[in-house]
């Protein structure tokens, strides 16, 4: 177990960096839709599998904190994903890397929470994750490039993000089981904030049928995962 669970932190580490420095060869098209698809995965994530597992008569209060500290974290850091050339000019200073790294450390720690509650559950979690983070990595690469940013000055803080991953999914391992459930709601609040308060409402700035289609793409990939597993 030990090892899925850093394998997932690591996974989503390299991504996170991978999708931080493709902008910085390739001039992305179509992001808009890779944003509906994170926002289908992340939303069905929250009613498949993490409402489920988290107790709402007990911990409803902490799945409303997790919504409004991921709403106070995106809004007072400016961090959020956009369509290709819609991004708002903003200064990627050490407030926005640090609520980034809070961001993907609290990842982190969902990863590992939810392999040590169900080992599929970790796994939807992971693919979750993954999904969500690449169009704010990219986003946020765009927008130092846009500001005019050398290389070396965006590369701190794409690996600060990547790093804080297994950073996070490490640290949980000293989380004790009693907490795991309050957890779960706690990110339940959060992937709804980040899937209908940043990513859906972002996807449908420029509405058309595909974003419709990528949102639903994203619900049936969740399916696709739920099938081929059998849970």
């Amino acid at each position: 177990m030990t090892e899925t669970y850093v394998l997932y932190g690591l996974i989503a580490g390299i991504v996170t960096l991978i999708a931080g420095l493709l902008p910085l060869f390739v001039n992305f098209k179509g992001i808009r839709y890779i944003i509906a698809v994170s926002a289908g995965v992340v939303i069905a994530t929250v009613f498949l599998d993490l409402l489920p597992e988290a107790n709402l008569k007990k911990d409803a209060w902490i799945l409303a904190l997790g919504f409004l500290l991921f709403y106070l974290i995106g809004k007072l850091t400016v961090l959020h994903s956009c369509g290709e050339m819609e991004c708002e000019q903003h200064s990627i200073n050490m407030v926005s890397i640090v609520g980034m790294s809070l961001d993907n450390i609290i990842d982190g720690i969902a990863i590992t929470v939810g392999c040590l509650t169900d080992p599929y559950l970790g796994l939807v979690i992971t693919i979750a994750v993954i999904i969500h983070e690449i169009p704010q990595d990219v986003t946020s690469t765009i927008i130092m490039k846009g500001l005019g940013y050398s290389t070396r000055k965006m590369l701190f803080p794409i690996v600060f993000a990547a790093v804080s991953y297994p950073v996070g999914a490490y640290a949980a391992v000293f989380i004790p089981e009693p907490f795991y459930e309050p957890i779960i709601a706690f990110i339940a609040g959060a992937f709804i904030y980040i899937g209908v308060g940043d990513l859906l409402l972002e996807a449908h700035k420029k509405f058309n049928m595909k974003v419709i289609i990528s949102v639903l793409a994203g619900f049936a990939l969740v399916f696709m995962v739920e099938t081929v597993i059998g849970h």
